[in-house]
C-alpha cells in the first residue's frame, strides 16, 4: 500500500528571503519534492526566486500556475502537471512555498485541492511573515491596538464589499490595490486619517513607502500593500 503523499504548504514571506523561517528551510530540506508554483512558463515566480536563494535550482520543479479568472481551466491545466508529475509526487514528501503567508490568499489551497484529486494527501502548513506585517513595519507604523479592528481586504473584491468593510475598520490593509478601478473616490470616502502604500516591503533595492495623497497616485505595482488607519 502506497503511503499517502505529505504536502507541505509553507509561506516565505513576501520577497526579501531573509524573512523565510528556520521552520520552512528545514521543511524543504527533508522534503523529497520542492514544488514551486509560477504565473508565467518561463519566469520564476516570487516564491520560487525565494528559493531559490537557498537551494538549487536543479532542486526546485516549477508548477505553471495561470493568474486566471476561469478557475475550472485553471484546476485543469493545474492538475494535468500533477498528472504528468504523479510518479514524483505520489507517496513523497512535497514542499510547495508561497508568498506571505501559508493560509491567507494561498495558492496552496488550489494545488493541494488538485492534488487530492488524484491521490491521497496529508497537509501540513507552516506559517509565514504576510506583506501587511512586513509593509507596517517597513512604514515604521503600528497596525492595530487596544481594541481597534483591522480588516485585510483583497483589491478584487466589488467596490461594495470594500466600501463596507472600510467603513467598520479602524484599520485595514489592502492587498492588490491595482485591482480597484477608482482607489482614490473609494479610500476619499472612507475618510482614513493616514494612508500609506509600501511597494516590494522588505526587498532594500525596491521598496517605496509613499503617503498620504501619493500613496493613491499611479497605483500600477502589483506588489504592493496599502495601510490604512483612523
Amino acid at each position: 500500500m502506497t503511503n499517502p503523499t505529505l504536502l507541505i504548504i509553507a509561506g516565505v514571506g513576501p520577497g526579501n528571503p531573509e524573512l523565510v523561517t528556520l521552520d520552512a528551510l528545514h521543511e524543504a530540506e527533508i522534503s523529497d519534492v520542492i514544488i514551486a508554483p509560477r504565473s508565467k512558463v518561463d519566469e520564476a515566480g516570487i516564491a520560487e526566486r525565494i528559493m531559490l536563494q537557498h537551494f538549487t535550482k536543479e532542486s526546485i520543479t516549477p508548477l505553471y500556475f495561470p493568474m486566471i479568472r476561469d478557475s475550472v481551466k485553471r484546476d485543469e491545466i493545474i492538475r494535468s502537471q500533477i498528472e504528468d508529475m504523479k510518479e514524483k509526487l505520489e507517496g513523497r514528501r512535497i514542499f510547495f512555498p508561497v508568498i506571505g503567508d501559508s493560509v491567507l490568499y494561498s495558492t496552496g489551497a488550489y494545488f493541494l485541492d488538485a492534488l487530492r484529486g488524484i491521490m491521497a494527501v496529508d497537509v501540513k502548513f507552516i506559517p509565514g511573515i504576510s506583506a501587511h506585517s512586513v509593509a507596517s513595519s517597513c512604514a515604521k507604523r503600528f497596525l492595530a491596538m487596544s481594541d481597534e479592528i483591522l480588516t485585510i481586504i483583497p483589491g478584487t473584491a466589488s467596490p461594495e464589499k470594500i466600501a463596507m468593510a472600510m467603513e467598520h475598520s479602524d484599520a485595514a490593509a489592502i492587498y492588490k490595490p491595482t485591482a480597484i478601478h477608482d482607489i482614490r473616490s473609494l479610500i476619499d470616502s472612507s475618510k482614513f486619517s493616514r494612508i500609506i502604500r509600501v511597494e516590494h516591503a522588505g526587498i532594500p533595492e525596491r521598496e517605496r513607502i509613499l503617503e498620504g495623497e501619493a500613496a493613491l497616485n499611479d497605483v500600477d505595482e502589483y506588489i504592493s500593500v496599502i495601510i490604512l488607519h483612523r
